[in-house]
């Protein structure tokens, strides 16, 4: 109610009650002083009746208010938790498609006869990389000339193989980690170690795009061993904070069979033998399963050295425990998928000198008896948690624990590889 309204019901108020005074003295035959009291006590009594109906309505008009903002916060607070959920959604949609490009087997490489067809396709190369080079010129020049001058990424003129060079040689070579946690505490145990290769513009260049052009270029080997150095670094900065902490490093097959790298790379690891109990090699089950007796003399030669090994990719838990064991693998990564349809639904058993029927919770205590730990990958939700612990696996990896993530750009410094490590026998990379 606007003031003006109260003063003009207040000024009636005092009309009233001095009327009412007058008629008590001239009518009702009070003294003065009778009349005035009497008119006084009917004005405070139209007062205060006044004052209690205002601060009434007041009162339901706040309550109507706060009601009502507490209906839009609530209303508020409904679409926050749609837009988290939307946004968590995205993120491990993110996560899964990134998890999918690590963890995607690059194409086998094709193999070529160096010593009958290597110099006439190095020539056929040349010819096409000139003729490509002038085109680009030619077009360069109309451009300019018409004044029409568009910035051109350097990076997107350059073919897989010369992107995985450039990398190399400029040192744009990223370590990114991701935990491994013990089950059911979640407690960091481990970590994996993944290569991540940069351009000239800082895009990350995708496993999926470097690893067949390295396998190619025959720069995988060049790869693994700055992999294997950032990790001998990390490791030992771990160590002086007292973290037992170990790191995962994948090593390809052709590492293991490269004979200008495995040496340097078995001399390195000797130098660095009290780090096996904290580095763990990893190949995939198919790599593990197909591997030559060439890789198998080299994973012998490190396990010798205390090193010890984990297979990744299971796509059967029909693994053979025995063989595991006689070749140092002591840790397999297994997809939390795999394990629940073929262990706890499919009846599926490793091979191992147990005879009786073997319950699907038994089964980690199966890998352990041949010294062999399960480390259920791939976990994205809580389901697949449940689903875990309840065949008692002791560890777990996947995005729901953690996504891989670059080192601080401090410790990138810090532990990047010397100049030397690019060399490989016959020259450089490039």
């Amino acid at each position: 109610m606007p003031i003006v309204t109260h003063i003009l019901l207040y000024a009636a108020y005092a009309t009233i009650s001095l009327a009412t005074g007058l008629a008590l003295n001239q009518i009702g035959g009070e003294g003065l002083g009778a009349s005035f009291l009497g008119g006084i006590a009917l004005f405070a009594g139209c007062a205060v009746t006044h004052a209690s109906i205002t601060a009434s309505a007041a009162a339901g008009r706040i309550g109507g208010t706060e009601r009502k903002i507490k209906g839009e916060m609530e209303r508020l607070r409904a679409a926050h938790r749609e837009v988290t959920a939307d946004m968590d959604a995205v993120q491990a949609r993110l996560d899964q498609i990134e998890t999918q490009i690590a963890f995607a087997a690059p194409p086998a490489p094709p193999q070529i006869d160096i010593q009958n067809s290597g110099q006439v396709e190095l020539k056929l190369i040349d010819q096409i990389v000139d003729k490509l080079g002038a085109a680009m010129d030619a077009r360069l020049q109309t451009i300019q000339q018409a004044g029409n001058v568009t910035p051109i990424n350097p990076s997107a003129a350059l073919g897989p193989m010369d992107l995985v060079r450039e990398a190399l040689l400029e040192n744009r070579i990223e370590l990114h980690l991701q935990p491994i946690v013990q089950l059911p505490q979640r407690k960091t145990a481990f970590y994996e170690g993944f290569t991540r290769l940069k351009d000239a513009t800082g895009r990350l260049i995708l496993p999926q795009e470097f690893i067949p052009a390295a396998e190619q270029a025959g720069l995988m080997s060049t790869i693994d061993n700055v992999l294997f150095f950032r990790c001998v670094q990390i490791v030992r900065k771990l160590m002086k904070q007292d973290r037992r902490i170990g790191i995962f490093c994948n090593i390809s097959p052709t590492a293991l069979a490269d004979d200008a790298f495995f040496p340097q790379f078995y001399d390195f690891m000797r130098e660095n033998r009290d780090l096996a109990g904290s580095l763990i090699f990893e190949i995939p089950q198919a790599a593990y399963e197909a591997r030559t007796s060439i890789e198998a003399r080299a994973m012998g030669k490190l396990v010798d050295l205390g090193f010890r090994f984990s297979i990744d990719k299971v796509t059967s838990a029909a693994l053979d425990l025995p063989d595991l064991e006689r070749a140092g693998v002591r840790y397999a990564k297994i997809p939390a998928r795999v394990l629940v349809e073929q262990i706890a639904r499919g009846g599926v058993r490793p091979k191992s000198a147990i005879t009786r029927e073997i319950a699907a919770s038994d089964i980690s205590a199966v890998f352990q008896r041949y010294g062999i730990d399960v480390i259920a990958e791939r976990i994205e939700n809580e389901e697949a948690v449940v689903e875990v612990l309840d065949l008692d696996v002791p560890f777990g990896q996947g995005h729901l624990f953690g996504a891989p993530r670059a080192i601080k750009e401090s410790l990138m410094e810090e532990t990047a590889p010397p100049r030397e490590l690019m060399l490989r026998k016959g020259g450089r990379i490039a």
